[in-house]
């Protein structure tokens, strides 16, 4: 996938999972208000309703919610802090708009973060755990078939966090799930449907070989190329992380 500078247009339909789903509904029912209103919020963004660049307002969050500001505002505060959302002081909020900048500068936080995933991965993971990336990748392909860019990307990032799992490093896990948020923002911002599947598909296959062969070289390069071609990383930076 080759960061595109147009915003695409996405149905609403893009946002069904989401509003039909029931049993998250009710789970999110049996959480305080604060937290409720974090993961409405943030599941509307996630879900491509509230898009990057598109202000949101307190009192209006507020109403739509059913809720006072006080919950409204920490939500936007928590948020924040995970870098979805952008806030003006005594002013509004936004989704945060990945620049081409910004979007180049996760793209190499992202990419040594795999990097250590890998090798963490392959000292500490197992044939079976290597074998079962396979259904994630899978469960990615099927969701690009199906037109589901929500999905899709959701599945993407349920791969590469499952490789960090397998490394076993809960403080490494903790700054994956950060970037990888990020990462999920700016595939919406400026990817469309018609995505390069084929791509996506060989990183993944590649990925995988390389784990359950113990090849970090292969799998380092993997890494590298991929993150390059999404992010247009700087070829000189990029061989950095390649030595």
């Amino acid at each position: 996938m080759e960061i595109r500078m147009d915003v695409p247009e996405i149905p609403s339909a893009s946002a069904a999972p989401y509003l039909l789903n029931q049993e998250r509904a009710a789970k999110i029912a049996t959480l305080s208000k604060s937290d409720q209103v974090y993961l409405h919020i943030k599941d509307l963004i996630m879900h491509y309703v509230l898009k990057p660049g598109q202000k949101i307002l307190e009192d209006e969050m507020a109403n739509m919610l059913q809720t006072s500001r006080t919950p409204v505002r920490e939500a936007l505060r928590k948020l924040s802090s995970e870098g979805l959302i952008t806030i003006y002081p005594k002013r509004y909020a936004e989704v945060t708009y990945f620049t081409p900048e910004m979007t180049k500068h996760l793209g190499v936080i992202r990419m040594s973060q795999d990097i250590l995933s890998g090798h963490l991965a392959i000292y500490y993971g197992s044939d079976a755990e290597f074998a079962q990336l396979r259904q994630l990748s899978e469960a990615c392909e099927i969701a690009s078939q199906a037109g589901d860019l929500y999905g899709r990307v959701t599945a993407d990032r349920n791969f590469h966090l499952r490789i960090t799992a397998i490394g076993k490093n809960d403080i490494l896990m903790k700054y994956q799930q950060e970037v990888y948020l990020r990462v999920h923002l700016i595939q919406l911002q400026y990817t469309s449907y018609e995505d390069d599947t084929d791509k996506r598909i060989s990183c993944h296959d590649s990925l995988i070989d390389a784990l359950c062969r113990r090849d970090e070289g292969a799998y380092i390069k993997t890494v590298c190329q991929r993150c390059q071609e999404m992010y247009g990383l700087d070829p000189k930076i990029v061989d950095l992380y390649r030595r």
